[in-house]
């Protein structure tokens, strides 16, 4: 039958049932259902549409049928509906049984920080679902882990629905202890979109659902460039961390005499053992305690600057437990007063970094503004390999450096004239010339997002969902010394900030 006789029934009588808002006792006409859902999309996402009384015809008369998300999300709001289907919507797609699950392709639509190869070869006539492996790109210090995953067909009508075996919630894939993703792939036409679920969460959803359910996935789980970065650091980092744990805590418990040193280093020879991401966490971890260790010495408001210049740095702003702490600490220390944090992010290092790692280096400044710390970035190259310091005006200088130092850290405390002088200046230059600045956290995040060549609206609606669900569902670390927190607390915070008052 054709669409454009089967008119939308639902969608004409939920219209009907609302008075127009002129205040006349007739119904809410076509035009004004369109400018209450361009009215509601607005106050919730600042998103400017153009919905109009045409396209709610075509809705009416059956020519359409799947307005986009923010949408169908009006249309809810405003018609008191709280699924697509009261409102007649529904996708034209072509069926998919389980059986067929073999022939899902994910590698063209992963964003560039995953590729996908296939695990086993199915044929059509297999009950088995797709299993593809999932290969994270590797970086200066990551070395690309992989992710297993299991992809089954899936619907979405507001929710997504995976189509798993009976006996799911029992399979080895989800039982075992290493990492995996249970992918639910949407279909629609010639287009596929992945939704990913970490397999302890799929685990727990199953277990407490009837035997034979479908697997729900949260829609904000869609695996684009901001799900795919997360994902990317956290397998990353996670692997090599739990892998080389019982070495870090007895380098650890080494570290005592240090401690007790103003200026230290430590050579690469001691952790020549330690996987590269294992050496970034233990530098990371010296410097972090190494500054708090010299706060109490602090007498004026400090300016820090610190060396991360890539995604792929910056998340262990967002993931290292220790960091987190970190920041709470400084900012316990520092209660009420206003507090700055610098960076160098040159050109080129934006030019050569895919946008899922530019999306990790916007949270880690969403991260530190949420603490009420201003985020300044100087653009220039000439900064790029200054340590990172913390600045007591014009007295000393605390310098804590792991990102790019010969050895594991370099940390000191000093007086130094000249020394103080460059830094001073170089803190003033960057204030003077940030190219994020603005008078408001909201508009600095803006204003990085822009030169980082980030959709800040897109970043804004999708920060938001994904605050409100957390990172965890798909990217649950298992390492004691990671913490999702931290990129829960950047979504959510950058979440807001769109929505804030300039």
């Amino acid at each position: 039958m054709d669409d454009a006789s089967n008119p939308n029934t639902k969608l004409i009588a939920a219209r009907r049932r609302l008075q127009s808002p002129t205040g006349s006792g007739h119904p809410m006409s076509r035009q004004e259902l369109a400018e209450a859902v361009n009215a509601w999309q607005w106050s919730r996402y600042q998103r400017e549409d153009r919905l109009d009384e045409t396209d709610v015809g075509k809705l009416e008369r059956g020519e359409t049928h799947w307005p986009g998300l923010t949408r169908r999300e009006g249309f809810r709001a405003v018609l008191r509906a709280t699924t697509d289907a009261e409102l007649g919507f529904y996708r034209n797609r072509r069926s998919r049984s389980p059986t067929a699950a073999g022939t899902v392709a994910l590698a063209p639509l992963l964003p560039s920080l995953l590729t996908s190869s296939s695990i086993a070869a199915r044929g059509p006539e297999s009950r088995q679902p797709e299993q593809q492996a999932l290969l994270s790109a590797a970086g200066r210090f990551f070395d690309g882990e992989s992710v297993d995953a299991r992809i089954y067909p899936a619907v979405e009508d507001g929710r997504v629905l995976a189509t798993v075996p009976a006996d799911f919630a029992g399979n080895r894939f989800l039982t075992r202890a290493r990492r995996g993703l249970v992918v639910g792939a949407v279909t629609d036409d010639e287009r596929v979109i992945g939704y990913g679920l970490d397999t302890r969460q799929a685990r727990r959803r199953l277990a407490k659902a009837e035997p034979g359910s479908r697997l729900l996935i949260p829609p904000a789980y869609v695996l684009d460039d901001i799900t795919v970065g997360i994902l990317w650091a956290v397998v990353n980092l996670d692997e090599p961390l739990l892998n080389d744990d019982a070495l870090l805590a007895d380098l650890q418990q080494q570290l005592g005499p240090y401690e007790s040193l103003p200026t230290s280093s430590l050579g690469r020879d001691p952790a020549s053992e330690l996987a590269a991401v294992s050496q970034m966490w233990l530098g990371s971890y010296f410097c972090a305690h190494h500054i708090l260790r010299h706060l109490n010495g602090i007498a004026d408001i400090p300016q820090f600057w610190t060396r991360e210049q890539r995604g792929e740095e910056a998340s262990t702003w967002l993931l290292f437990r220790h960091k987190y702490d970190y920041l709470r600490a400084i900012t316990d220390r520092f209660t009420g007063q206003p507090l700055t944090r610098a960076l160098c992010i040159p050109s080129a290092s934006v030019t050569a970094s895919p946008p899922g790692e530019r999306i990790l280096l916007l949270l880690t400044a969403a991260l530190m503004e949420s603490f009420n710390i201003r985020v300044n970035v100087s653009a220039d190259p000439e900064y790029a390999a200054v340590e990172g310091f913390v600045l007591d005006n014009d007295r000393q200088a605390i310098v804590a450096n792991w990102i790019g130092a010969e050895g594991i850290w370099q940390v000191g405390v000093t007086t130094d004239r000249p020394a103080i002088r460059d830094y001073g200046d170089l803190s003033s230059h960057t204030s003077a010339h940030s190219v994020v600045a603005g008078t408001s956290a909201s508009r600095r995040l803006q204003a990085m997002a822009d030169y980082l060549e980030l959709d800040w609206s897109w970043l804004v609606t999708r920060c938001a969902r994904l605050g409100d669900y957390g990172c965890a569902g798909f990217a649950q670390p298992r390492s004691r010394l990671l913490s999702i927190v931290g990129v829960d607390r950047a979504c959510r915070y950058l979440g807001q900030a769109g929505t804030a008052n300039h």
